[in-house]
C-alpha cells in the first residue's frame, strides 16, 4: 500500500520587467562640400536602474532638407544626400543609468560627388532608428 500526498499553492503573483526607452541625440561633425562624408556621433542613455540595454540595431532614416538658397531645389537637393551604416562596428550595450554614450557612425552622411550650386548653404537633418533590448 503507498500514501500519496497532493498539496496545491494559492495563486503566485509574478510579474514582468519594466524597460524604458533609451534616448538618443545627434550630432554631425561638419559641414560637407560635394564629395565629403562626415561622421555622424549619436549619443545614447539608459533610463533604466533596473536593467542594461543592449543595443541591437541601427538603421538609416530619412533625410529632412530644413532650407535651401531656392525653394525649388528642395527635391534636387533632398537626392543628393546619401546615408550610410556601412562602418558600423559592434554595437554596445549600456550598463544601469549610463548617461551619455557616445557612438560614432563613420562617413555616416555623404553630399554626392555631383551635388551643384543649388545645394551651398542648404541645411539638412538626418535621422536613424535604434532598437535595444533589456538585459541582466
Amino acid at each position: 500500500m503507498a500514501f500519496i500526498q497532493q498539496s496545491t499553492s494559492g495563486p503566485v503573483t509574478g510579474s514582468a520587467e519594466d524597460f524604458a526607452p533609451i534616448t538618443v541625440t545627434g550630432g554631425q561633425t561638419v559641414p560637407l562640400l560635394p564629395g565629403e562624408s562626415a561622421d555622424v556621433t549619436l549619443t545614447f542613455t539608459n533610463p533604466n536602474s533596473n536593467v542594461r540595454a543592449q543595443l541591437i540595431s541601427i538603421a538609416a532614416g530619412d533625410v529632412v532638407v530644413d532650407t535651401v538658397a531656392n525653394a525649388d531645389d528642395m527635391t534636387y537637393c533632398h537626392g543628393q544626400i546619401e546615408l550610410s551604416i556601412a562602418g558600423v562596428g559592434p554595437l554596445p550595450t549600456l550598463d544601469l543609468s549610463q548617461a551619455n554614450l557616445p557612438f560614432v557612425l563613420a562617413d555616416a552622411v555623404k553630399l554626392k560627388e555631383d551635388a551643384d550650386i543649388r545645394c551651398q548653404g542648404m541645411t539638412f537633418h538626418t535621422t536613424w532608428t535604434v532598437q535595444a533590448q533589456a538585459v541582466r
